[in-house]
């Protein structure tokens, strides 16, 4: 017979409002065997007590513990490395559709074997959202990789400005992706010194690049891009990271009007079906998973 894993918890201290706790992986109704993935973790109590009532956390300690009446709650796997261990964080919110937005209890860097973390999931019923999967830092290995799904080059910042905007926008509306300013479409770093040197300082150019994608792309990008300067030999590249939303991205064009792109193999395509629009603004709201559950794709 499969053993059913369980998350124990065993209790520091509590109160009405949260939990202090050791976080263990065990099996049940046993719990002789287990590895400890938190020490001296805290949950708001409301929280802690989804997770019994969900039937995945056993708490334990010096008196029996007593959950409190069950509030609403959506649970969230932040994927941060995947494979046959996965590191994650679980955020907590109190609504499914607002979850990555209005986190506001996260338990960081809890690893588990990939089986038992997609048990977890499922059991819980938990939306999950890949986090830094795919981001690559060195210009060198991108260039080495090539364009794909998750790679793009463009050439600079001044004369690729409705580009950047529109692999910004598809990248957070397919997959995590990286976009380099200063390499070729055939991979040459060619670098954007020659931009720097026009804004006369670095910083005032990564500014300048996150005014203009913060200006360009409605509603807020959350998480905003991660934009820093790499230098290779004597040239500096633009590295932009940007994570998948839970909203519908749009990029603003220059009358102002709002327009949906997404990453198809390696490029960034417009979309105009409204049918479409809806499948993808629906994924972002609830989840592809949800979204199946409920019939709406």
């Amino acid at each position: 017979m499969r053993q059913q894993y369980s998350f124990i918890a065993v209790v520091l201290s509590l109160d009405e409002e949260k939990v202090n706790f050791d976080l263990y992986q065990g099996t049940t109704p046993s719990s002789h065997d287990r590895d400890l993935l938190k020490h001296k973790a805290t949950l708001p109590r409301h929280y802690f007590d989804t997770l019994i009532y969900a039937g995945v956390l056993l708490a334990q300690g010096e008196t029996p513990y007593q959950v409190l009446p069950q509030k609403p709650a959506s649970i969230g796997m932040k994927i941060r490395s995947l494979g046959n261990i996965v590191l994650f964080d679980m955020c907590f919110s109190p609504q499914t559709y607002k979850l990555w937005q209005n986190t506001d209890a996260v338990l960081e860097d809890i690893s588990l074997p990939a089986d038992i973390f997609e048990e977890y999931v499922y059991r819980l019923g938990a939306i999950s959202r890949f986090r830094y999967l795919g981001r690559v830092e060195d210009p060198q290995v991108a260039t080495q990789l090539g364009e794909n799904d998750m790679i793009e080059f463009k050439r600079d910042f001044l004369l690729s400005k409705s580009g950047i905007i529109k692999t910004v926008v598809a990248f957070a509306n397919s997959n995590n992706g990286n976009l380099f300013l200063g390499i070729t479409d055939e991979g040459e770093i060619v670098g954007v010194n020659h931009e720097i040197e026009q804004y006369g300082d670095p910083d005032k150019y990564l500014l300048a690049i996150t005014q203009y994608i913060q200006d360009k792309t409605t509603p807020f990008l959350t998480p905003f891009p991660k934009i820093s300067l790499k230098k290779v030999l004597d040239k500096y590249v633009v590295a932009i990271f940007v994570e998948v939303s839970s909203e519908l991205i749009c990029g603003l064009d220059k009358n102002g009007e709002k327009y949906v792109v997404i990453r198809t193999n390696n490029r960034s395509v417009l979309v105009k079906d409204p049918h479409q629009i809806g499948e993808i603004y629906v994924k972002r709201k609830l989840g592809s998973e949800i979204s199946r559950r409920l019939g709406l794709l």
